[in-house]
């Protein structure tokens, strides 16, 4: 009897402790199932899954290889337990092979005590630390298999358990879940970015008159947005001619850029007028594709002064029946997976940026028109009552001038007569300018322009000073300039709170502007991706961006780059 009651009191215990492990290990899956919900981050949330895995089931080591597009390999790699010191020595991410390809190829939970037995093990390569245990589970969100929870030495005891197992793919359950959740965040965080591009872009092509400055914006956004190595857009001033570089923007600024405003039209290379022609938007591969397509790659490397060529998308931009160009981009090799997950939002940017080209060109020649118009009316005004009024007052001093008997009198009527007919020549001549003048526009009236378009959002006009000859034949140092002033009053708009505002533009040995406001200014420390563009356009001309208090109060912002000559 005694033993039967100290058999069941053992088994109670026994019970219990299982009980109170249950619980524990309960606990530590909703602790790890919080951890992984705290942050809305892809790339947080995909290191904080494997932490919390290790955590969770006690392993040395841990990773979780995202999938690529076609599902057989890995395109990401990330690890707990490995240094980045070791990550470096061991060498490029797996491919999927081995025990990390059998869960790709079967997605379903596997647990080892030794992976090195396994049949469809094939070692770890150079300086990979020794494994194993191992226990693997696939992460899936709803019925796509997004990547693979690898697990390997088990701290404490020889192998992996059943209920480390169900542990692991409760955890996996409940990451698909917050990586779809962050999936979401990204792409809506995406779309807000580049909508807000597509309107800065917009605004840009309707506000300057020179649309090689908003086409400069339009690369820089999109090298920005795509994380894309280059970016240029060649475009047609007018319908059937060439396809000309009108802009061109590489990530690392600091590079010396090449002559590419000096490239022919890109039909003069029979490999691109093929692969331009097909009107459709493209990606194309290095390596993996042959003929023009294969060429197109290469040649875009070598025209932005690149070492290697990467992926390339080719965006038809068409606004209505035909195109007007082409968006460019280039990532660095081994990115293919970032451009096939990049063209669907550089296709629609595209488009949207091919509407707004078309919508400022139209209000462009709405302007001209309207100006043209005016001049006219000017010209029949002048010559139907001016000079018709002129030419009648001069016929009666003449007739005047007969009857006169003083010879004063007579001379100084002679006079008016010849002043009156000078001044019909002088009229004649000024209806003719009208109607020959140039519509080009000079910097001062652009520079002006861009000044006069932050009224509304200032509540005040900035005065605007220009000293010394403005006379710019760099049109991309032109468009710098304009870039510049414009980025320089949108800071002072959203940050300074400022009640008036100078710009100095000053032309000499150096192009300098200064705009100094009385607001409480932008932060000196600190980033801001405004002042950081800035501060590359100087750089990359060998020039300076200094940001600095002005007196009383308020910040002067003085942008400098030397002058050719």
């Amino acid at each position: 009897m005694s033993l039967h009651v100290d058999d069941l009191m053992e088994e109670l215990r026994s019970r219990a402790d299982a009980a109170q492990r249950s619980h524990a290990q309960f606990e530590e899956l909703l602790d790890a199932v919080t951890a992984i919900s705290e942050d809305l981050e892809l790339s947080e949330v995909l290191g904080r899954i494997v932490r919390s895995a290790c955590a969770l089931v006690n392993a040395r080591y841990g990773a979780l290889g995202v999938l690529g597009p076609d599902g057989e390999h890995l395109m990401e790699f990330i690890t707990h337990g490995v240094s980045a010191e070791e990550r470096a020595r061991i060498g490029d991410i797996p491919s999927g092979h081995g025990i990390l390809g059998l869960l790709i190829r079967d997605p379903r939970p596997r647990r080892l005590s030794d992976i090195g037995a396994h049949p469809d093990s094939v070692g770890f390569p150079p300086n990979h630390p020794p494994m194993t245990s191992f226990l693997g589970t696939p992460v899936r969100i709803r019925d796509e298999v997004f990547g693979n929870l690898y697990l390997a030495e088990r701290q404490g005891e020889k192998e992996f358990s059943e209920a480390d197992e169900a542990m692991l793919v409760a955890l996996a359950g409940a990451a698909g879940f917050a990586i779809e959740n962050a999936r979401l965040y990204e792409r809506s965080r995406q779309q807000r970015m580049w909508a807000q591009a597509i309107g800065e872009l917009t605004q840009s092509l309707l506000e300057s008159a020179d649309e090689d400055t908003a086409l400069m914006l339009l690369v820089e956004q999109v090298v920005h947005l795509s994380e894309a190595q280059v970016c240029l857009v060649a475009l047609r001033d007018e319908e059937g001619a060439p396809t000309r570089v009108r802009a061109l923007h590489r990530r690392d600024e600091a590079a010396p850029q090449p002559g590419w405003s000096k490239w022919p039209p890109l039909e003069t290379r029979e490999h691109w007028s093929q692969v331009l022609g097909s009107d459709q938007h493209l990606l194309l591969i290095p390596g993996s594709q042959g003929g023009a397509t294969g060429r197109v790659p290469a040649d875009l490397a070598q025209l932005a002064g690149l070492a290697a060529a990467g992926p390339t998308a080719l965006l038809t931009m068409s606004a209505g029946r035909g195109d007007i160009g082409h968006l460019i981009v280039q990532w660095p090799a081994g990115h293919e997976d970032s451009a096939a997950q990049g063209m669907p939002a550089l296709s629609t940017f595209a488009q949207q940026a091919a509407l707004g080209l078309v919508a400022s060109r139209a209000q462009h020649d709405r302007q001209l028109l309207a100006m043209l118009e005016d001049r006219d009316r000017i010209a029949r005004d002048m010559h139907d009552h001016v000079i018709q009024r002129l030419f009648a007052t001069g016929l009666s001093l003449q007739a005047a001038a007969r009857l006169a008997v003083h010879p004063v009198v007579k001379s100084r009527l002679d006079e008016a007569v010849d002043s009156l007919d000078e001044a019909i020549k002088v009229i004649r001549s000024t209806i003719f300018e009208l109607h020959t003048m140039a519509a080009d526009r000079t910097v001062e009236e652009e520079l002006a322009d861009v000044v006069t378009s932050y009224a509304g959002s200032l509540g005040f006009t900035p005065l605007l000073e220009v000293h010394g000859k403005p006379e710019l034949d760099d049109a991309g140092l032109r468009a710098d300039l304009l870039a510049v002033v414009r980025e320089a009053l949108a800071n002072v708009s959203r940050h300074a709170g400022a009640k008036s505002t100078t710009v100095v533009v000053s032309f000499g040995a150096s192009l300098r502007v200064e705009v100094t406001d009385d607001g409480v200014g932008v932060a000196v420390t600190g980033r801001r991706s405004g002042l950081a563009n800035l501060s590359q356009r100087a750089t990359s001309r060998s020039g300076t961006l200094r940001l600095a208090a002005a007196e009383p109060s308020g910040t002067r912002l003085a942008w400098e780059v030397p002058l050719a000559g």
